[in-house]
Order: C-alpha cells, then structure tokens, then sequence
C-alpha cells in the first residue's frame, strides 16, 4: 500500500502501488507519493525478452 495525494483536488488516499495510478475522486492522473513505495520495472535496457 501507498499513500497519494492529488495535486488538483489535494484530497490524499491509499491505494495499492500496482494498480492504475488516478485519483479515485476527480480521476486526475497527477499524484504525489506521500509515503509507501513504487514498484519499478525493468529497466529498458533490459536483454531479457524472447524474440520469435
């Protein structure tokens, strides 16, 4: 879990840090992590991918 807060409407919630990063009340798709952490991916650089 993560704690967010929206820079439009500046209401903060919880959410997990794997699903869809929105706001739940004005659906704004800018946030700011207040506490918790972000799970990275892989880097793009990454060799690791299959090629068919």
């Amino acid at each position: 879990m993560a704690k967010f807060k929206c820079l439009e409407c500046k209401k903060e919630f919880e959410a997990e840090s794997s699903s869809s990063r929105r706001c739940p009340y004005c659906m704004s798709r800018y946030l700011e992590l207040v506490s918790g952490e972000i799970p990275r991916g892989k880097s793009w650089s990454a060799k690791s991918y299959s090629a068919r």
